[in-house]
């Protein structure tokens, strides 16, 4: 829907519509005077018929491109003549709306609305303030953010730390003292195996049974002694006995369990089982943690 609005700065009316009011919050530049206005505000109520049939061909062609009416006349009946532009439907809406209707002929170029030149929203946007209070608490929740992540990463790699680097362990003890956490040698099962695993009958008691074997740990660093599983069989390879072997009853007494497996090294196992030897044929071994 076209409508009338005037220039409350030199009384040049144009010709917008719904959506030219709607941009910018309705704001405009007048292409006559340059002055910048409410163009929702300045809308005339009434409207001038067209002109008779007999003068439509020279409106046409004036009003091709734009028109204006004199301020006394706007004052007087606040009236305005709407021109018939459904007759140049090439003739761009912006242009008509930007330059005043008072152009010499119809071959004018069009121009290019002035209020979509120097007008923009962000002109009205207020600029942010940042004081020096503000960035150094930003400052502060950065670092105690970093902080808190620095104890995160510490606390669950706790173990590998005081593998890799075992000066760092007596801190690690004193951080998780309060924490009634533990700082152990490290588990990983991959870096160990059992071999040259043997069971001879015990020569001077009957019915036991001497199980032998070498504990090796392939890692960079010292690994938890694992428990050993022993099972022996039968003929018919039948379980007959299955015993968890804690590493308190394989290793020699002389061996600090809580220090695990130096890497790259070899541990003897050793332990006495009492069973009827004549019901084992054969065994089977494993460890784990």
């Amino acid at each position: 829907m076209s409508l009338i609005t005037a220039c409350p700065a030199c009384q040049t009316q144009f010709e917008v519509t719904d959506e030219q009011l709607q941009a910018y919050a309705g704001k405009v530049r007048c292409g006559e005077c340059d002055h910048v206005f409410d163009a929702g505000s300045h809308l005339l109520s009434s409207i001038t018929p067209p002109l008779p049939a007999a003068d439509t061909t020279e409106v046409a062609s004036d009003a091709a491109v734009y028109f204006k009416v004199s301020a006394e006349a706007a004052q007087s009946d606040n009236t305005s003549v709407v021109p018939d532009f459904s007759l140049r439907p090439d003739l761009p809406l912006d242009d008509v709306f930007s330059t005043p209707l008072h152009a010499e002929g119809a071959d004018s170029e069009p121009v290019i609305p002035a209020f979509l030149r120097d007008i923009s929203l962000a002109d009205e946007r207020p600029v942010p303030v940042e004081s020096a209070a503000s960035q150094r608490v930003f400052i502060a929740l950065a670092g105690a953010l970093l902080l808190l992540l620095g104890l995160q990463l510490t606390y669950f790699s706790r173990t590998s730390l005081a593998a890799t680097y075992p000066q760092t362990k007596p801190l690690l003890l004193a951080l998780c003292k309060p924490l009634h956490c533990d700082v152990s040698v490290p588990r990983e099962i991959a870096q160990l195996t059992i071999d040259d695993a043997d069971i001879q009958e015990h020569k001077e008691r009957q019915g036991v049974l001497i199980f032998s074997s070498v504990l090796m740990n392939h890692g960079s660093v010292a690994q938890a002694y694992p428990t050993v599983e022993l099972t022996l069989t039968n003929t018919a390879d039948e379980p007959v006995l299955r015993k968890t072997l804690a590493p308190s009853e394989y290793l020699p007494a002389s061996v600090k369990v809580a220090d695990g497996l130096a890497p790259q090294q070899e541990q003897a196992v050793k332990t006495l089982l009492g069973v009827d030897e004549k019901l084992v044929t054969g065994f089977r071994v494993a460890i784990a943690y």
